[in-house]
């Protein structure tokens, strides 16, 4: 599995067509799909005090209400990229042996909350089954809060064979320059840093093993 796949999809036409425009006036709030009088609340909660004029809170509620697709508050609500915009990821590698590496025990007391998590993701795509011939290890840790687990994923074998890319990252200060004198704003929590793209499939370099049956 040699070269890169340079991952552009096939669009066609202009994909922002059909954008909704935000109102020049914006009305008062009605529950859209996801963005229901809970999350609006919510929302006004955290971001409560005079930052925001009247008028700019309802146009808030209005981008929220035009695109709540776009946002998720659970695991069942995270999507991905389109396929044919963001084809499946393929990782070149150099010529190796796949790997089967024996995972770290799950602590009893531990059990039930990490299987549940991995079916709160399998339900979400994240994760599906495989027949793949690798198998990585995986472990879980605590978050920032103290009671929260996150799965780590140990990808060490797959790092040592993966052919890097040539590109590189711009430099940050020819970057941030550009932002100059420019009135920069935003409202958002990030749910999901992650899995917004496929990988492909055939290629099963991630796969890793559970201890429930799917």
């Amino acid at each position: 599995m040699l070269g890169w796949r340079d991952g552009r999809g096939n669009i066609t036409g202009d994909p922002l067509t059909d954008l909704p425009t935000l109102p020049t006036r914006p009305g008062t709030f009605k529950p859209t799909g996801r963005y229901t009088q809970e999350r609006m609340e919510a929302m006004d909660k955290a971001h409560s005090g005079p930052f925001l004029w009247p008028e700019e809170r309802k146009l808030l509620h209005s981008f929220m209400m035009l695109h709540h697709l776009g946002f998720a508050w659970n695991d069942s609500e995270r999507g991905s990229f389109k396929l044919e915009y963001f084809p499946p990821i393929e990782i070149p590698t150099t010529p190796h042996t796949p790997w089967v590496l024996k995972n770290i025990p799950i602590p009893p007391g531990l059990y039930d909350r990490v299987c549940e998590m991995i079916r709160k993701k399998i339900e979400a795509g994240v994760y599906e089954p495989s027949n793949s011939s690798y198998r990585s290890r995986w472990f879980c840790v605590l978050k920032k809060d103290g009671e929260s687990l996150r799965i780590v994923h140990s990808l060490e074998p797959l790092n040592a064979v993966t052919i890097a890319h040539s590109g590189v990252p711009p430099a940050t200060e020819d970057l941030a320059s550009k932002f100059a004198g420019r009135s920069c704003g935003s409202c958002l929590d990030l749910y999901m840093g992650y899995d917004e793209r496929a990988s492909n499939p055939s290629y099963g370099l991630d796969q890793f093993g559970t201890y429930f049956p799917r």
